[in-house]
């Protein structure tokens, strides 16, 4: 099997679950309540070179100021993504740095982009109805893992 035979049945898989998910939302059954696991754990230089990365993206604004003026907020929140993913930390709108990216609509606004690009999905948190949870797809953390490994040092 090719990567890229791999790449479309990751996606498929994907677009499984999100149905899965839509059906039992639907029908009133609980969701699965669990997050993407990673097809694999991330290498410690990928991790590594996904915090160093991502540090480094916002401290320009500790020391530059203007957060507008450095726009790659998808960018920021795939790697914050990508990070807490990783650690099995859950991740959430509400808590996670997504929001200190940029003001809250831009930022729904890219995590909108993010999933209809397949990269991320949103799941409603079982313990909490209010709170909307997101994760890397299959294809998202994958594509992540590979570059952040590519130019790991």
């Amino acid at each position: 099997m090719d990567a890229v035979d791999v790449k479309k049945l990751s996606e498929q898989l994907d677009a499984v679950h999100s149905l899965l998910d839509e059906i039992r939302v639907t029908s009133g059954c609980a969701s699965l309540g669990s997050a993407l696991e990673p097809a694999q754990k991330p290498s410690q230089s990928a991790l590594q070179t996904a915090q160093r990365v991502y540090h480094e993206r916002r401290s320009r604004v500790d020391f530059l100021g203007n957060n507008e003026i450095f726009g790659e907020p998808a960018w920021d929140m795939l790697l914050n993504i990508f990070i807490r993913q990783s650690t099995s930390e859950m991740v959430s709108f509400e808590s996670a740095d997504i929001n200190k990216v940029s003001p809250k609509p831009t930022a729904v606004r890219w995590l909108r982009v993010l999933e209809q690009s397949g990269l991320i999905r949103w799941e409603r948190d079982a313990d909490d109805n209010d709170r909307h949870l997101i994760y890397l797809t299959a294809t998202g953390y994958e594509g992540m893992l590979r570059y952040l490994e590519s130019i790991a040092v």
